[in-house]
C-alpha cells in the first residue's frame, strides 16, 4: 500500500521571528530588481539579436536571484511542462485527438507535474523557507501553459515559434507573481517590438516612483505589525497574549501589508516592462474604490480574474447553467491554486459565497424594484466599509495557515463584548 505523505507546514514570515535572508528575499518576487541593471544590456543585445537577448537576460536574472541549481530545477520543470503541451498541440495538429481530449490532457498533465511543488512546501534545491510555487513562479508557468496548451487545441494550426515562445517563457516581468500574460498576447507585442524605440522610459519613471512609495508605505506598516512573542505565541496562534490595540493593529495591517506587497510588484514589473518595451497589462486598479466583491475582482489581479473567467467560468457554462456552483468551483481553485493549505480554500470559498450573496442581493433588488433608491453617497459608503472589512477578514483567512484566523476572530469578538457589557 502506497502512503502519501502530509504536506510539509508552509513557513509564514508575518509570524516568523526569524526574518528572510537577503538570499531568500532575491529568491523571491523583489528580486525582480535585480533585472533592473540588465534592462540596458537587453536592450543592446536586441539591436542585434532581439529574442535571444530577451531568452539571454531572463536567464541571466534566474541565476543571479536563484543560483544555478535551482535555476536548472526550476527550468527542467518548466522544460518538462513545455515538452507536455507541444507533444499534445503536434497530436492535435495530426488530428489524433480531438480539442475536448487535448484541453482535458493538458489540465490533466499539468497538474500532475506540478502537485509533487504543490504538496511539498519548500523543497531543498530552493535557497529560501519561502514556498516554491509561487515565489519563484511556478503557478504563474501553469497558469500560462494551460492557457496556451487550451488555445491550441482550439487552433491547431498556431506556428511552434520555438525562440519566440521561450522569449514569452522567460520575460521576468511577467514570470513570478504574474501578470499573467498570455503566449498570444506577448507575440504580438513581441512582433511590434523595436527594442530603444518602443521603450517609455517617462512611464517607466513613474512606475518606479510608485514603487518606491509603496515600498515607504509597506516598511512603515511592516514595523507596526506586532512581533511573535516566541515560537508557537504568535498574534494567530495565541491573540490572548497581546493586548487589544496590537491585536487590531494585525487585523488591519496585515491583509494591507499582502496587498501593498503584490502592488509594488506590479508597478515594479511595469515599470521594468516599459523600460524593455514590450508591456505587461496592470494587475490592480485602484482596489482601495472597491464597493462590492464582484467590484473588488474586477480590481484584484485583474490578469488572474481574466484567466479563470476565459479558462474555467466561461468552459463550465458561465452565467447560462448553474452559476453558483461554477464560482465555488473557480474560487475554490484559485484557493489551492496558492498551496496545499486549508486557509486557502477557505478564502477561495469565502469569495464564492459573497459573490452569490451579491448576486441575489442584486435580484431581489430588481424584483422589488429598489435598484434606484439604493444610491447616494451614503450608500456608497457603507458598501465600500462593508467590502473593505470583509475582505479584510477574509485575508486575514488568508493569511493565517494553521488556524485560519479563528483564534484572531474569537479573541476581537470576547473583547468587543466584554468592552461593550462593561459599557
Amino acid at each position: 500500500m502506497i502512503s502519501i505523505p502530509a504536506p510539509a507546514p508552509l513557513f509564514n514570515p508575518l509570524t516568523s521571528s526569524d526574518p528572510l535572508t537577503p538570499a531568500e528575499i532575491w529568491a523571491g518576487p523583489l528580486g525582480l530588481l535585480a533585472f533592473l541593471p540588465l534592462v540596458p544590456v537587453v536592450l543592446l543585445l536586441a539591436r542585434w539579436r532581439p529574442r535571444l537577448a530577451l531568452c539571454v537576460g531572463g536567464l541571466a536574472w534566474l541565476l543571479v536571484t536563484l543560483q544555478w541549481f535551482a535555476t536548472a530545477a526550476l527550468l527542467g520543470c518548466v522544460a518538462i511542462s513545455v515538452a507536455w503541451v507541444v507533444l499534445l498541440g503536434q497530436l492535435r495538429r495530426r488530428e489524433v485527438l480531438s480539442a475536448r481530449t487535448t484541453t482535458a490532457l493538458v489540465w490533466i498533465g499539468l497538474h500532475a507535474l506540478i502537485l509533487p511543488v504543490w504538496w511539498i512546501a519548500s523543497p531543498s534545491w530552493y535557497p529560501s523557507r519561502m514556498a516554491v510555487l509561487h515565489n519563484v513562479g511556478l503557478a504563474y508557468f501553469l497558469l500560462r501553459l494551460i492557457a496556451w496548451g487550451v488555445d491550441w487545441a482550439k487552433r491547431p494550426g498556431a506556428p511552434l515559434r520555438p525562440l519566440d515562445t521561450l522569449s514569452w517563457l522567460l520575460y521576468p516581468p511577467c514570470m513570478r507573481l504574474g501578470p499573467v500574460l498570455r503566449r498570444d498576447e506577448f507575440l504580438e507585442r513581441l512582433d511590434a517590438w523595436v527594442p530603444w524605440r518602443s521603450a517609455d522610459w517617462l512611464a517607466g519613471l513613474r512606475r518606479m516612483g510608485w514603487f518606491l512609495l509603496g515600498a515607504v508605505v509597506f516598511g512603515v506598516v511592516s514595523r507596526q505589525i506586532p512581533p511573535s512573542l516566541g515560537v508557537g505565541q504568535d498574534f494567530f496562534a495565541m491573540p490572548e497574549l497581546y493586548p487589544t490595540y496590537r491585536l487590531l493593529r494585525a487585523f488591519y495591517l496585515v491583509p494591507i501589508q499582502i496587498y501593498l506587497l503584490l502592488w509594488m510588484y506590479n508597478e515594479l514589473a511595469a515599470a521594468l516592462a516599459c523600460w524593455i518595451g514590450i508591456r505587461v497589462d496592470d494587475n490592480f486598479n485602484w482596489l482601495p474604490r472597491a464597493t462590492s466583491v464582484r467590484d473588488f475582482w474586477r480590481r484584484w489581479n485583474i490578469t488572474i480574474g481574466a484567466w479563470l473567467r476565459d479558462y474555467i467560468y466561461i468552459p463550465l457554462g458561465g452565467n447560462r447553467r448553474h452559476a453558483a456552483v461554477n464560482i465555488l468551483v473557480v474560487f475554490a481553485y484559485c484557493g489551492l491554486w496558492h498551496g496545499a493549505s486549508w486557509s486557502f480554500l477557505a478564502w477561495g470559498v469565502t469569495q464564492a459565497a459573497a459573490i452569490a450573496v451579491e448576486r441575489g442581493w442584486d435580484r431581489l433588488r430588481e424584483r422589488v424594484s429598489w435598484t434606484r433608491t439604493a444610491r447616494g453617497p451614503v450608500w456608497t459608503a457603507l458598501c465600500w466599509l462593508l467590502t473593505m472589512h470583509y475582505q479584510i477578514a477574509t485575508i486575514v483567512i488568508f493569511a493565517d495557515f494553521e488556524h485560519l484566523g479563528l483564534p484572531l476572530f474569537r479573541e476581537l469578538a470576547q473583547r468587543l463584548i466584554s468592552s461593550a457589557g462593561a459599557g
